[in-house]
Formats: structure tokens, C-alpha cells, sequence
């Protein structure tokens, strides 16, 4: 094991001769041949020796070269037949015709597990990188096409080769060898997923066919009517499905991720969070255990770019390896040939470290976390000394274990990563001719022959479904879809109500689910009422969540049959708590009175449920009547008599006093609590209630986004007594900051010009932040005129104000063109330093498409210099070394980074977790804070989005779905913004995160900060 003093040792040799020899600096990079030794190949009857496994387990050969040849995706057809997508052109050889892109067939003829004959199915592939078997032939992704392939004669070589879709990536500005759509697989609804990396640049359709919409997240299809969606995306290769039918992915070093419930099932909804979500306890950029010795060009690299002589990410500790760089093939374990415990672990690849991780997987309300099982602390479940081994992808194989898709390169980094001056020396081609499928097997395993699914009767594939093996489940569950026997019904209801396994029970509700397709439906093209009946009183979790996620889809043909409803409501108090988010997104979109009054119930019982309380605030349901959510109300009544459910007593918690408020200003924002008294039932019960500022504040928060005033609503005596109780609390300096918000909030000084004194008090620089911002946002005029002089009052008090303040200041002044013109005569004029401008900001100025502003700014405010920053980090350099205060260390943390991030429960949700990138050392969080826009992750690009009302915000994507997006700003703040209020979501490429956040910090400063955050 590397020693732990090694990477210091480093950066001291680096930085003494950096200091010592300034002048080497500019000189030209030269590599000495002799310092890139190769390390060579192993054959392949070697290469199983290299590996060290998990006890109990081992790796053995399933297929290798000649008869397979830079594999990156493995599928099988119903036979047992393995179908193999070789990227033969990685990396830059994507032009060469005809494409050596290629799917070669490979099949065992003698059942021993050993793939013994390979035929080229189909060849002439640009940079393929996911297939599928389907409804009879092979679907094969080659952007920006998506093919079908079929061997009508049996030969094992496609004749017929079809392009289905069309349009991937087709308004990418270039292409990226590992950002492109991939991982083709069969989803639990039967259609086919993929994923589609880079939103906005795949403008899909069917060959023929002009229109072209852009797909705004991960794609779907029916294999056999070609009729596509969209859902949530965000992955960047490899995804996976559990029993459960959950989806996860991973994307670069985020190595674990789940989508917490379908955005499909959400389409009449807005305002919930993202369903994507990092679930590795141990974060993002785990730490991983590699043992083959790093490549010589990779220390070449780290080396210049310690030393600032290239661009890149500078590795924990001046290591090359030792965390998550580039996460790949996440997959879900779901075979019968590994022991029990392992059902429903995650894999997922480390291709550059030659070694394959393992995660176990725990519920954590309605999501889960992955952690290492605790004896694989310090290793990895299997691990290369082979740095030639190459883990791209997985597959859950018929025979029950795990199939490694082994890409097995020389060189797996991706080209434009590596110096001109090492890649001239190195050969990105090397292995091309080389490949192995390698079967993760338990120690005793006995191979198995080859299934014969595709000669099974009907019969047969219904009792399949209650297999242990997944993919045998999944191949019954297709093929008796694809067949679409009327025979199967009656077998498939008895599966559904009386099979003991309830895995039987899930799939045949799938496979009677399937919208308009299976002899199941009624003649509405919907299942039956008395199986969708039957799925509700089950007592599988899994089985109720999809019972209740059809119902979603179908809601509109069965809005009046009140037995599902009633039933619904039956289970949900002692409901699992995923079970209980489908049935809070069926309720919130329905129509029926007793589903309003099963959303009533399910707040009640959770109020502080983020995803809950989401669902029910998006939902016209809850806001109708809202009076009877109100504390010391009686809750609705069911209209079924002799229902029986008690209705709980409504706690006067804290969650349910946000609830309430976060209702009073959905109501207000509500065009249709006009008529039905929603918002004048709120407006009273405030008001007879001492009256409840918060309250009232909150339905004045929401009339104000639809340009309406809360005034409207009191009768002149109500209207006194808010007024009063108003201007009380604000000059009350006792009242807690929450009151005097509210307080603030309910002030109009449009209307009465005497309050303005009231309101620009609280902008003094010894308020709270919080209360300041408060008075910001009602002071902040109303588009399209400004009825004050606010932008001047700001601009006077620039000085005095604290530096949290300053950015919503400046948030506010660069949001239009007419307030950052204000702003930058100011700076013009010398009253505010330039310095105080931050990158981001700066950058927004520049490019503002109001000629004045952009021109103003290009004057007065400097461009961020890459040179510069260089000389920055090199002269925070002593910090790596010196003994760095962790108390002070704090301290820059809380002044300098919480804004953005959280570090152990502190801070905000804007930039990744801190605990996440820790584990890449002191030198790395160095690099990033001095110099945040060498290497940006693409989840946290910032975005620059301009409103047709004449807005401008910025901040990063936090989630997309087709009808909205889900912009997330500093503090933590996000903002869900409808696509038609859109007029141009666009990147700027860079990172949120300012330059220059190191002014005024000495290098024991930093050195402070790295400690505090680094120290154990």
C-alpha cells in the first residue's frame, strides 16, 4: 500500500523546485521516451491469475479474444445467445469508413459456459454504444442513429438493417466519445429506456418525418408501435433496474444514483424536487482500493499539472488514482447464482482503475443509501493487477451471475485529457483488437446450459415469472408481451391473485397492465377494475406501488369508480413509504372527492414529507377548500358511509406550520381560489387570529406573483388591524425574525408611499441577512417600470453592506438591463470597486444581450485569465504544507464557501457536498477553490436563463423534465421555472463558483480551510 507521506513528499519537491527555478516554468514540455515504459499485455489464458476477489467468489472466462474485440455492452436474446457491441473505432477514429463499429453474435454449442462460436451480426457502426434484443430483432444505438437489425434466414448475420429513430445528439457543436446516449435496456413498464446525456441536444423523430422536438431528458419507446417519450435523465454511461422496477445511474464520479419516484407520473404536477439523487453514504467521488501500479504517463501528468504547466483536475494527494474519476456500467445485481444477500446490490466499474466496486443497499424512506459491506472497507470486490482490464459495463446473464463487459484498452482516458505532448507517445488504438467477457461467479458455480425461452409455451413463461433469476423474468415477461396470446389472461389473473411468489404477482401485473396492448384490457384499452382491485390489496410493497402508479396513468377512465379510491386510502397510513408517495401523486392529480380526502389525510399524518408536501402543494385538490387543513378545523368527511378511518388530530408541529404556510401561498397564487373561497377563508382565519402575519403573508407572497394585492381582500376594519399589527412588529427589535419577514412582506409601499422608511430601515447592515432580504424583495419593483429608486438606495449603501447581503444585491442588479446599467456607472464613477463584481456576475454583464450593459461591462470589468489563476494557486502553495488552524479554518468556511456548499450539516445546497470531494486532498480542493473553472462537472455548469417576461437568472440545472425546470441558485434557492415562461435556457460552460474568493486570505488562511476540511 502507497505510503500516506508520499503525495506531501511530492508537492514539496514540486514546490521547491518551482521556487528555486522559476524560469523552468516556461519551458517546453518534454517527455523522455524512457519515462512512458508500456506495461504489457496478458494473454488471456493468464489473465484470470491478475485478479484478486471477494472471498468466496472468483472470475472466470466467458468469452475473449479473437472472438470478441473492444466490448463495451453485452445483451442476450430469449435463447441464451449473447449479442456483443464492439467500439473498435474509441476514441478518435470515429471517421474511418466503413465504421469498425460492429455487434458480433456469440453463442455456446456445447453448454459448458464457455462462448465457443462468434458471427459478425451487424458491422458499419459509428461509435455504438448500447444494443437490445426485442420483439424479435436487435436494436442497436450508433448516434445519431438508432437501428433495428434481423436475421431472417438464421445465419447469425443481420439482413435487415432499419433506422428507427433518428436525431441523437444532432445539435451537439461536437461530439463526445464518453458523453454520448447509451445503456438500451428493458424497462418495467415494457418499453425500452435509454439514456441521453448533454438536454437540448438530441432532436429526435422518425426517419422521414420534419418535426423535431428536443429532448429535454432520458428517451423512451414502445419496440413494437415506435411511439417515444421522455422522463428524467442525467446519467452518463451504464443504468440499471431493480426487482422493484427503481432506476439508477451514475454519472463521471458520481458513482450511485436513483430516481426517487417516475417524473412520468408527475406530468399535472409542478414544484417537486428532482427525482435524481446520489445515494453513496460515502459520497460522489468514493474512495476505491486499486491494485495495478499507475501508468507512467498518468504521474507524467499529475506531475505538470501540480506544477501548473498543463490544465486539469489535480488528483487527491498528488495521486493519479485512489477515488471515483469515472464511474461506468452501474448495475443491479438480480441473478439466482450468487447467495441471497447479494440480491439487489449495486455493481458499477472504475475503468481506470481496473476494478469493479460493490455497494449494498438499504431503504431510506422512499430512497436508499449504498454503503461498503463491512469487510470491504479497504478493498474492492474484484480488482486487476492488469492495468489493460477495463470494466465498462454489466449484465445479469441467464445463467444467474454477473457478466464484466472487459473494454480491456491500453489506454481507456479519454483523449482530450492527455497532454499533446505524452499522447504523441502513447497509442490510443492499443487493444483494439482485444476484449473479454469474464463471468463473476460464487467459488462451486456449475455452469448452466443455455436457456430456451423462445420454443416455451405459454404456460411456461407465466410460471417463468416467479423465477429467482431477474433476466428470466424480464425474457418471460417480454415474450408473453410480444406474443399477446388472449390465452394467457385467465392464467395471468390467477398468477396476480394467488401466487405465493410475489415477484409472480409483480410481473403478471405488468404484463396485464401494459396500456392498450394485452387481451387483459377492457374496451376502454385500460386493465380491469377487478385485477387492479386485486393488485391494491396485496401486501407486497412492490406490487401496491405499481398497482397505484397505473392508476396515475389511468386516473381519467376511472375518476368515478370510488372503490379504488377507498382502498387507496385504506392502505396508506400503515403503506411502505414509497407506497405512500405513489398514492400522494394519484390523489394530487385526480378528481374524486374521496382522493382529496385521501390527500388531506396523507399531509396530516406526515406534514414535513418534502416529497409529500410537494406532490399535495402541486395539486389543485389541496387547494380547493384549503380552510380544511387549517388547524382547529374538522378535517373533510368521507362520502362512503361506514368507511371507519379515524382522522387524526392535527399537531402543532413545525413541519405542519410550514405546510401551512407554503399552502397559504399556493392558494394565493391560485387563479381559482377566487371562486371557490380558498384564499378569503385563509385571509379570515388570519386575521381572526391575532392576526397570523406569517399566514397572511404567505397568501400576499402568492397573489403577488399573478400581480394581485392582498388588500383586496379585507373589509376596511381587517385591513386597519393588519396594518397596525404590521407596523407594530416591525418596529418591535423583540419580535422574532420570522415575524418581522412577515411583517415586511405585508407592507406595500407602492400603495402607501409612508412605508417606504419602514422598509429601507431593515436594509441596515445591522439586521439579519434574512430580514434584509425580506425588505429587498418588497422593495424590488414590480416589471415593467420601476416605481422607486431603489437600484440608487442600493447602490448608496453598497458600503455598508455585509458581503452575504452584497450578492443578493447584486442578484438583483444584474437581473435587468436598466439596474446593471445603474450599477456599472457606479462602478464607472469609482464608487464600487470592480473587485467586488464576482466572475459570475462579471461574465453575466458581458454577455447580456442589452448592447449598453455588455459594452459598459467589457470596459470596466477584467476577464478571468487562466495565466492568472495559475499564478494564484502557485503562490497559495505553501498552504499544502503548513500546519493549518482548523478553528480559522472554519471560519473561511463560513465566510467564504457555506453560501454554496455543506460541509457536515453546515452551509447550503448549491455546489456539490464538501464531504463528497474531500477525498481528493488537499491539492485538488486547493485547485478548485483558487481556480473553479479548470474542470466543471457537468451537473454543476451554470446556466443562464432568460424569462420572456425580461429576467434574467442564473444558477444550475437541478432537474428537468418535459413541462419544467428546476433552476437552483446560491443560498440553496431554487426556483421552478414552467418551459413556456422560458424564452432561453443556455449554458456559459463555467462553474457557478466565483474567482477571486481567495482575496484577502493569507496562505495560513487557506491553509486553515484545507485542514478543517480534510482534517479527521
Amino acid at each position: 500500500m502507497r505510503s500516506p507521506r508520499f503525495p506531501l513528499l511530492l508537492l514539496l519537491l514540486l514546490l521547491i523546485e518551482s521556487l528555486a527555478t522559476p524560469a523552468r516554468a516556461q519551458a517546453p514540455l518534454v517527455v523522455d521516451p524512457k519515462e512512458l515504459p508500456r506495461f504489457p499485455a496478458v494473454e488471456t489464458k493468464d489473465a484470470a491469475a491478475t485478479f484478486q476477489v471477494r472471498p468466496g467468489f472468483h472470475v472466470e472466462l466467458a468469452a475473449g479474444e479473437p472472438l470478441v474485440a473492444s466490448p463495451i455492452a453485452v445483451c442476450f436474446d430469449e435463447n441464451g445467445r449473447m449479442f456483443v457491441l464492439e467500439m473498435r473505432d474509441y476514441s478518435e477514429d470515429r471517421e474511418v469508413t466503413p465504421h469498425l463499429g460492429r455487434v458480433r453474435m456469440l453463442e455456446d454449442t456445447n453448454g459448458d459456459g464457455r462462448y465457443d462460436k462468434a458471427t459478425i451480426f451487424a458491422d458499419d457502426l459509428p461509435w455504438p454504444t448500447a444494443l437490445i434484443w426485442a420483439n424479435g430483432g436487435l436494436f442497436v444505438l450508433a448516434t445519431p442513429d438508432l437501428y433495428r437489425f434481423e436475421d431472417h434466414d438464421g445465419d447469425g448475420r443481420a439482413e435487415k438493417r432499419e433506422i428507427i429513430f433518428t436525431g441523437f445528439q444532432s445539435e451537439a457543436k461536437a461530439l463526445n466519445v464518453q458523453g454520448l446516449p447509451n445503456s438500451l435496456q428493458w424497462g418495467p413498464d415494457n418499453q425500452i429506456h435509454l439514456q441521453v446525456p448533454t438536454s437540448g441536444a438530441s432532436r429526435i423523430r422518425r426517419p422521414g418525418e420534419k418535426d423535431a422536438p428536443a429532448v429535454t431528458g432520458d428517451f423512451f419507446f414502445d419496440p413494437r408501435t415506435y411511439k417515444w417519450g421522455m422522463e428524467a435523465g442525467g446519467g452518463q454511461y451504464g443504468m440499471s433496474y431493480d426487482n422493484e422496477g427503481r432506476r439508477y445511474t451514475c454519472n463521471n464520479s458520481d458513482h450511485l444514483r436513483t430516481y426517487i419516484y417516475d417524473s412520468r407520473l408527475t406530468e399535472n404536477l409542478t414544484g417537486l424536487p428532482s427525482p435524481l439523487v446520489s445515494i453513496a453514504a460515502d459520497g460522489p467521488a468514493a474512495e476505491v482500493f486499486r491494485i495495478s501500479p499507475d501508468e507512467p504517463w498518468r504521474v507524467i501528468r499529475t506531475r505538470w499539472r501540480v506544477s501548473g504547466r498543463v490544465k486539469g483536475i489535480v488528483e487527491g494527494g498528488g495521486r493519479v488514482s485512489g477515488y471515483f474519476t469515472g464511474a461506468t456500467g452501474v448495475t443491479i445485481y438480480r441473478g439466482d447464482a450468487f447467495p441471497p444477500e447479494y440480491l439487489g446490490d449495486a455493481f458499477i466499474g472504475d475503468a481506470g482503475g481496473n476494478l469493479v466496486h460493490h455497494k449494498r443497499l438499504r431503504a431510506d424512506g422512499v430512497s436508499l443509501i449504498g454503503e461498503r459491506p463491512a469487510d470491504e472497507k479497504n478493498i474492492e470486490f474484484a480488482a486487476s493487477r492488469d492495468t489493460w482490464f477495463r470494466p465498462v459495463d454489466f449484465a445479469n446473464a441467464p445463467d444467474g451471475t454477473l457478466y464484466i463487459v472487459d473494454m480491456y484498452r491500453e489506454v481507456i482516458e479519454h483523449p482530450h485529457s492527455i497532454p499533446e505532448e505524452i499522447k504523441k507517445l502513447i497509442d490510443l488504438t492499443s487493444g483494439r483488437d482485444r476484449g473479454r467477457i469474464w463471468r463473476l461467479a460464487p467459488d462451486g458455480f456449475k455452469p448452466k446450459p443455455p436457456p430456451r425461452l423462445g420454443s416455451a409455451t405459454t404456460e411456461e413463461l407465466i410460471k417463468t415469472l416467479g423465477h429467482p433469476n431477474g433476466w428470466h423474468r424480464d425474457t418471460a415477461t417480454r415474450l408473453l408481451w410480444e406474443r399477446q396470446d388472449p390465452n394467457a389472461l385467465a392464467l395471468l389473473q390467477q398468477t396476480l391473485r394467488s401466487s405465493p411468489s410475489s415477484l409472480a404477482r409483480l410481473h403478471a401485473l405488468r404484463v396485464l397492465a401494459h396500456e392498450g396492448g394485452f387481451g387483459a384490457v377492457d374496451h376502454r384499452g385500460q386493465i380491469e377494475i377487478g385485477d387492479l382491485l386485486a393488485a391494491l390489496e396485496d401486501k407486497d410493497p412492490a406490487v401496491l406501488e405499481l398497482a397505484v402508479s397505473i392508476l396515475i396513468n389511468m386516473a381519467p377512465t376511472y375518476s368515478k369508480t370510488n372503490a379504488l379510491w377507498v382502498q387507496m386510502r385504506l392502505i396508506a397510513r400503515a403503506a411502505a413509504p414509497r407506497v405512500r408517495l405513489q398514492l400522494a401523486l394519484a390523489f394530487a392529480q385526480a378528481s374524486d372527492p374521496e382522493a382529496q380526502i385521501g390527500l388531506h389525510e396523507l399531509v396530516r399524518l406526515d406534514p414535513g414529507d418534502r416529497l409529500i408536501s410537494a406532490a399535495a402543494l402541486g395539486s389543485r385538490l389541496i387547494r380547493y377548500d384549503a380552510r380544511k387543513l387549517l388547524p382547529g378545523t374538522k378535517p373533510a368527511a368521507s362520502a362512503i358511509p361506514g368507511l371507519g378511518l379515524a382522522e387524526p388530530e392535527t399537531p402543532p408541529t413545525p413541519a405542519w406550520t410550514s405546510f401551512i404556510l407554503r399552502l397559504a401561498q399556493a392558494v394565493g397564487a391560485d387563479p381559482a381560489a377566487e371562486m371557490d373561497g380558498s384564499r378569503a377563508a385563509l385571509v379570515e382565519y388570519a386575521t381572526e387570529r391575532i392576526p397570523q402575519l406569517p399566514l397572511l403573508a404567505a397568501v400576499a407572497e402568492g397573489m403577488a406573483s399573478r400581480g394581485k394585492q392582498l388588500a383586496s381582500l379585507f373589509s376596511p376594519e381587517s385591513a386597519a388591524k393588519v396594518d397596525a399589527s404590521v407596523r407594530t412588529t416591525l418596529a418591535n427589535a423583540g419580535a422574532t425574525v420570522p415575524e418581522r419577514i412577515a411583517a415586511a412582506r405585508l407592507l406595500t409601499p407602492q400603495a402607501h408611499p409612508a412605508d417606504l422608511a419602514l422598509l429601507t430601515d431593515l436594509l441596515k447592515a445591522s439586521n439579519p441577512p434574512e430580514l434584509q432580504r425580506a425588505a429587498l424583495d418588497q422593495l424590488n419593483p414590480r416589471p415593467p417600470e420601476d416605481a422607486l429608486p431603489l437600484t440608487q438606495l442600493l447602490l448608496a449603501g453598497w458600503k455598508g453592506f455585509a458581503p452575504a447581503f452584497r450578492n443578493e444585491v447584486l442578484r438583483f442588479m444584474v437581473a435587468r438591463p436598466a439596474r446593471a446599467q445603474a450599477l456599472l456607472q457606479e462602478i464607472k464613477a469609482g464608487h464600487i470597486a470592480a473587485a467586488d463584481i464576482s466572475t459570475a456576475d462579471a461574465a453575466q454583464l458581458q454577455q447580456s444581450k442589452d448592447a449598453t450593459v455588455a459594452a459598459l461591462a467589457k470596459e470596466l470589468l477584467p476577464k478571468p485569465s487562466t495565466a492568472t489563476r495559475e499564478e494564484v494557486i502557485k503562490q497559495f502553495e505553501p498552504a499544502l504544507v503548513l500546519a493549518g488552524d482548523k478553528a480559522k479554518g472554519k471560519e473561511v468556511y463560513t465566510q467564504r464557501c457555506a453560501t454554496c456548499h455543506r460541509f457536515k450539516g453546515e452551509g447550503n445546497a448549491f455546489g456539490p457536498d464538501l464531504e463528497s470531494v474531500v477525498t481528493g486532498g488537499k491539492e485538488k480542493i486547493l485547485t478548485h477553490f483558487i481556480d473553479p473553472n479548470r474542470e466543471v462537472a457537468p451537473q454543476f455548469a451554470a446556466y443562464t436563463v432568460e424569462l420572456k417576461d425580461g429576467a434574467t437568472l442564473a444558477g444550475i440545472v437541478a432537474s428537468e423534465t418535459p413541462n419544467q425546470v428546476i433552476l437552483r441558485e446560491p443560498l440553496g434557492k431554487e426556483t421552478t421555472l414552467a418551459r413556456e415562461k422560458i424564452a432561453r435556457l443556455q449554458t456559459t460552460g463555467r462553474s457557478p463558483m466565483p474567482e477571486g474568493l481567495e482575496a484577502g486570505l493569507s496562505s495560513a488562511d487557506v491553509a486553515g480551510l484545507l485542514e478543517f476540511l480534510t482534517g479527521r
